[in-house]
């Protein structure tokens, strides 16, 4: 479990001792507990104490009696212009030498407890492992209604209904991670030295700061990344070496997969067919207005340009919250466009219905679901 900050500055201040030989029997025992509750400083100890014992061995403390030795001689050569004669073991000047020896080889250790501690800083911080199951919140949204959320970093999500966001109570380690079932916006605050990921059931969208929409919710055949601004490369989940990278307008849509086969696998060995990976790169839709229609929801407006009522029937219903079921198959392959800012469902239905392109009729049953015949 992590230590807090008296009893980590306590566990380097014993390391150092025991760097300079100088910890006592009781500091020793005291250390041990402490590195044994914090396993990531058990371990930065032991590749920093071989570094330094290798040195050490390099370095004795006669050599550095006689470095110091020689240094002195020279300067006074330096300063006298000529000879010095050798230090007698208890004149008051080699007393003086030994305590100055004695204060450097203190300085020495406090510099490099120092060093110690910034390593253990940057180690602690960036090379932590990812946030556990316990350390990580979720935030749903139900069919009908939006959320907005700001994670740790800065960065600014809007959640479409029906959608599920994961994320850590903060970003620790090299990457900044989270997971989505659904749709949603994200605003990403720009951090080169740490990488915003989503991971969705289809792909990974991997950025450094941009502003991009996501749509992969589990009942839908196909997932798309749509991007604003700035630039992510998406990683398909079935094809980890499948790398695409999109500029700002561009759109990404990865059909969902039902089912994988491995390598050598075959429809008559497994009794499976195995889904098609299907990716289709294009720009994002606009309407005579030039609202991008990926992003439309995020400032409560529908957007539909050319699509199949069976798509559009999947965004209604999660935007209002309600069932819409087909009694004709015909019907779901009618292609429909119109933009809507605020009308209710029977608004949306009448006005395709007006548009002449389209020849449906719909009733509520009981259960208060649509009824498209």
């Amino acid at each position: 479990m992590d230590i807090n900050q008296k009893e980590n500055e306590r566990l380097w201040y014993l390391l150092a001792r025991k760097m300079a030989n100088e910890i006592t029997a009781a500091e020793n025992k005291e250390l041990i507990t402490l590195l044994q509750a914090n396993p990531d400083a058990l371990y930065a100890q032991e590749v920093l104490s071989q570094q330094w014992h290798d040195g050490y061995k390099k370095f004795s403390s006669k050599d550095a009696d006689d470095a110091f030795n020689k240094h002195q001689l020279r300067m006074q050569k330096a300063i006298n212009g000529d000879t010095v004669p050798e230090y007698e073991n208890n004149t008051r000047e080699n007393l003086q030498r030994k305590g100055r020896i004695i204060l450097w080889r203190y300085v020495f250790v406090a510099a490099a407890c120092i060093l110690v501690a910034l390593i253990w800083f940057k180690w602690n911080n960036q090379l932590k492992p990812p946030a556990k199951v316990e350390d990580l919140q979720q935030l749903v949204t139900q069919y009908g209604s939006k959320s907005q959320l700001i994670l740790p970093d800065g960065t600014k999500v809007w959640l479409n209904g029906g959608s599920t966001l994961d994320y850590p109570k903060q970003f620790s380690g090299l990457l900044r991670e989270v997971t989505l079932e659904g749709e949603a916006f994200f605003d990403v605050t720009e951090n080169k030295l740490q990488p915003f990921l989503v991971h969705t059931k289809t792909f990974t969208v991997k950025v450094l700061g941009t502003a991009f929409n996501i749509r992969a919710y589990n009942d839908e055949d196909s997932a798309s990344a749509s991007l604003i601004r700035g630039s992510v490369e998406v990683e398909l989940n079935a094809r980890k070496n499948n790398k695409v990278l999109l500029r700002p307008n561009e759109k990404l849509v990865v059909s969902a997969l039902s089912a994988i086969a491995e390598p050598g696998e075959t429809a008559a060995n497994t009794g499976v067919t195995p889904s098609v990976v299907e990716v289709k790169k294009s720009l994002v839709t606009t309407d005579r207005f030039n609202t991008v229609a990926e992003t439309a929801w995020v400032d409560n407006k529908l957007v539909f340009k050319n699509k199949s009522f069976e798509q559009i029937a999947l965004v209604l219903e999660k935007w209002f919250a309600v069932e819409i079921d087909f009694k004709n198959e015909n019907r779901k392959k009618l292609n429909l466009s119109g933009t809507f800012d605020g009308e209710n469902l029977d608004e949306i239905l009448k006005a395709f219905m007006e548009t002449g392109a389209s020849t449906f009729s719909y009733k509520k049953d009981t259960t208060g679901a649509i009824i498209i015949y």
